[in-house]
């Protein structure tokens, strides 16, 4: 059932699956609360790296998929492995986003001091994003993709 869909129907999910990550990783910032003074500051820093964000990420993200397609692997196999894993990024930034912001905040504002990392935050994102690309394998696994 998972790949009745066919080559051009997951070429058009792994298309989605990256305008969905540039649109989610986008909009991680939304909302959140800056103090005044870090804001002008994370406003420049935002604008310069926009534009690159905007025209390298596609790039990058086409460069990855068209070298794992080099493998012997059927497309669609590579296509689905994509899709899942690049979607799941902003998904699993989203629940954190608050505390990496108030890491990056102390970062700044007290520049010379050694900020520990947020635990919590990288267990969730490792923990999230293993778990994913463990649920995508055994879909892989179960299903009889090379038949």
């Amino acid at each position: 059932m998972l790949f009745s869909i066919p080559e051009s129907g997951w070429w058009l999910i792994a298309v989605a699956a990256t305008v969905f990550f540039m649109a989610g990783v986008l909009a991680l910032p939304i909302g959140l609360k800056v103090p005044d003074e870090l804001r002008s500051t994370m406003d420049q820093q935002w604008r310069r790296g926009r534009r690159a964000f905007y025209v390298l990420t596609p790039v990058i993200l086409s460069v990855v998929l068209a070298v794992n397609l080099l493998r012997p692997e059927p497309a669609p196999t590579i296509l689905f492995l994509y899709s899942v894993t690049i979607a799941s990024i902003p998904v699993a930034l989203f629940p954190i986003r608050g505390r990496v912001v108030k890491d990056y905040i102390a970062r700044q504002q007290n520049p010379g001091t050694m900020v520990k990392p947020d635990r919590l935050a990288t267990a969730w994102i490792v923990g999230f994003l293993l778990t994913v690309c463990l649920v995508a394998v055994m879909a892989l696994m179960v299903t009889s993709y090379g038949s």
